[in-house]
């Protein structure tokens, strides 16, 4: 038997001790509680669950109260009573045409007042818009409320019999003007009225001309739509397609070659689209236009 493996001998063996007492003891004390009381104040509100006593004396649950009755209950009823109070029904449209119209009477009367003799029989003169009056050979206001997105006052100008292809001085139409300012809604709704898209300014230039210059890619694809010549040229010979290459629009210019523009045409001065792309010089973007130019519609996918 090796060493450490002996046993203690009987008489050696210490006198057992009983744990019964301890384990009553443990029994009887109380645990600590799982949770920390709240403070005072927080308990206020807090009741005990409600019990009620049968008539033997035992105990059965209650159903908890549900709040009614409470101060809680009386503030909500008060807040809903209050709105519903306030409440203000909205207006028909009838009623608010009445009190738009209240509005421009009353509106007017204070305008006759203020106005001297002189300039209330201007106003008296002039039931409706007199468009010599308000206009120069500049400045039509057909084409401020193109520019203006003034939409409404253009119908109403287009109502009273104004030409929707006016021109300015420089030849600009409506449209003109609607595409020189990127007005898309206004482009749309004129051409839906029956706005010309081919006609010339003064220097042969055509709406296609200044959607290109614009950088007006939807625009361009738009008038494409309406049939106008892709190969137009103004008076110094110039087509869409030249202004493209000169303000170096990729996606314009990849436009106009896949719907049939010529890239041979040459400008009075003898230039052609691709010359003006290798005229900017070496750097990047001459390469990639010169290659356009080169190789669309022949390689659509490029």
């Amino acid at each position: 038997m090796l060493p450490w493996a002996a046993t203690a001998s009987p008489t050696t063996t210490p006198a057992a001790v009983s744990l019964v007492p301890l384990v009553r003891a443990a029994a009887l004390r109380t645990p600590p509680p799982l949770y920390r009381p709240l403070p005072r104040p927080l308990c206020a509100g807090l009741r005990t669950p409600p019990r009620a006593t049968s008539s033997d004396g035992e105990a059965f649950w209650e159903e908890p109260d549900d709040g009614s009755g409470s101060d809680y209950e009386e503030d909500r009823e008060e807040e809903a009573e209050r709105r519903r109070s306030s409440y203000v029904p909205s207006s028909s449209p009838f009623s608010r045409f009445e009190e738009a119209r209240q509005q421009e009477q009353q509106l007017r009367r204070e305008i006759e007042l203020l106005l001297t003799p002189e300039e209330k029989a201007i106003l008296d003169q002039h039931e409706t818009p007199d468009v010599i009056r308000i206009s120069s050979p500049k400045w039509h206001p057909l084409h401020s409320y193109a520019l203006a997105l003034q939409i409404p006052l253009l119908d109403k100008l287009l109502e009273s019999g104004i030409d929707i292809n006016t021109l300015d001085k420089d030849g600009f139409t409506p449209l003109h003007k609607a595409i020189i300012g990127k007005k898309e809604a206004v482009i749309s709704h004129l051409l839906r009225k029956g706005a010309n898209p081919h006609v010339r300014d003064r220097d042969g230039a055509t709406p296609l001309h200044y959607a290109v210059q614009a950088g007006a890619l939807q625009t361009v694809k738009l008038l494409i739509k309406y049939k106008v010549d892709v190969n137009v040229s103004d008076n110094d010979g110039w087509t869409p397609l030249h202004l493209a290459i000169q303000s170096r629009n990729r996606d314009i210019a990849k436009v106009l070659l896949v719907n049939g523009a010529d890239k041979t045409r040459r400008t009075k001065d003898g230039r052609t689209a691709l010359d003006l792309s290798l005229c900017f010089g070496r750097d990047f973007k001459s390469y990639d236009l010169a290659k356009l130019v080169k190789l669309v519609p022949g390689n659509r996918g490029i």
